[in-house]
C-alpha cells in the first residue's frame, strides 16, 4: 500500500515547460490551485507528504514522477528523454536517499521518463509495463526491465510512439486493481513485448 508521495509545486516558469499539444499558455494561478487540491486529496487519501520546493532552473520539474520509479524493494532514478528535464533527477535524488538505502539509475545511451511505467498486477506478481515514447527508448526500457527482474517483476514493453495525442504510456493506460487495465482505444493495437 503507498502511504508516501514526493510532490512538487509548479514554478513562476511553468508557463515554459514542454508540450506536445496547443491549447495555449498554462494559467500559472490556477495550477497553483490545482496543485494544493492534489496534495490535499493525497493527505486526505492518508499519505504523508515530502514536498519538494518549486525549482525554476526546470519549468517541468513538478512532474516528480518521471524522475524516478519506486518499488517496494528499491528505486530507479530515470534518465529523462528530454535533455532539459535531465537535472530534475539530482533532487529527486536527495528526497529518494531519506527512504531507500540505494538508489540505481538508468544509464546512457538509455533514457526513462516515470510517465511510461504502469506497475500493475499479472499472474500473482508485480508488472511493469514500459512504454517506448518520444521520451523513453529502447535501451532505457530494458535497463528498467532487467532492474526488475532482480526482483522477480516482470515486465511488458509497449510501443507507443505512433499512438496520436499521447505523450506518455500512462497517457493512455492505468492500472485499476483486481487484474483490470483501463486502456483507450488507440493503444488497442500497439504492439508490447515480454
Amino acid at each position: 500500500m503507498v502511504t508516501r508521495a514526493i510532490v512538487r509545486p509548479p514554478g513562476l516558469n511553468f508557463t515554459d515547460a514542454l508540450t506536445t499539444v496547443k491549447l495555449g499558455a498554462p494559467n500559472f494561478a490556477r495550477a497553483l490551485e490545482q496543485h494544493a487540491a492534489y496534495c490535499e486529496a493525497l493527505e486526505h487519501c492518508g499519505l504523508t507528504l515530502t514536498c519538494l520546493e518549486a525549482d525554476e532552473r526546470y519549468p517541468d520539474s513538478t512532474f516528480v514522477e518521471d524522475t524516478a520509479v519506486l518499488t517496494k524493494q528499491g528505486a530507479m532514478l530515470t534518465r529523462p528523454g528530454a535533455a532539459s528535464r535531465i537535472g530534475e533527477v539530482e533532487s529527486t535524488a536527495e528526497a529518494l536517499s531519506q527512504f531507500y538505502s540505494k538508489l540505481n539509475s538508468i544509464h546512457e545511451p538509455g533514457t526513462l521518463d516515470g510517465g511510461d511505467i504502469c506497475e500493475a498486477e499479472l499472474e500473482g506478481r508485480n508488472h511493469f509495463f514500459i512504454g517506448i515514447s518520444e521520451r523513453t527508448n529502447q535501451n532505457g526500457a530494458q535497463q528498467l526491465a532487467e532492474w526488475l527482474a532482480t526482483y522477480s517483476c516482470s515486465a511488458s514493453l509497449v510501443d507507443i510512439r505512433g499512438v496520436n495525442n499521447i505523450l506518455h504510456l500512462k497517457s493512455g493506460l492505468t492500472y485499476l486493481g483486481d487484474k483490470r487495465l483501463a486502456v483507450i482505444d488507440a493503444l488497442a493495437d500497439c504492439n508490447e513485448h515480454s
